[in-house]
């Protein structure tokens, strides 16, 4: 497997999501001369995009790619945790306030 180049938008892209916002605004029965239908048929696509990366991504480690070909894919860089960001025994979890503090009995 390459390295894949970033993304990249032109004409191609434009006209792509320029149907699909139309389509949209179709199906939905809005009118695209409404900027605020238009930002919330826009909202709908690219929050729709977003929902479908995760499939994408693992079918993509799936086949091989590596965390720095999917972050080359997506134009960002693969995440590194720096001293500000790195998991601590303080740090937050979803069981309790800290992973050195026993859970609060909060019995009511």
């Amino acid at each position: 497997m390459t390295t894949p180049a970033g993304p990249r938008s032109g004409d191609d892209t434009h006209d792509l999501i320029d149907d699909a916002l139309y389509q949209l605004a179709e199906r939905r029965h809005k009118w695209l001369g409404d900027p605020l239908a238009a930002i919330t048929l826009l909202a709908s696509l690219t929050g729709q995009a977003e929902r479908m990366l995760p499939e994408h991504v693992l079918e993509a480690r799936d086949n091989g790619a590596t965390w720095h070909d999917i972050a080359t894919a997506l134009a960002t860089s693969p995440a590194r945790p720096s001293s500000a960001t790195a998991p601590t025994p303080q740090s937050p979890t979803a069981g309790g306030p800290t992973t050195t503090e026993p859970a609060a009995n909060h019995a009511t």
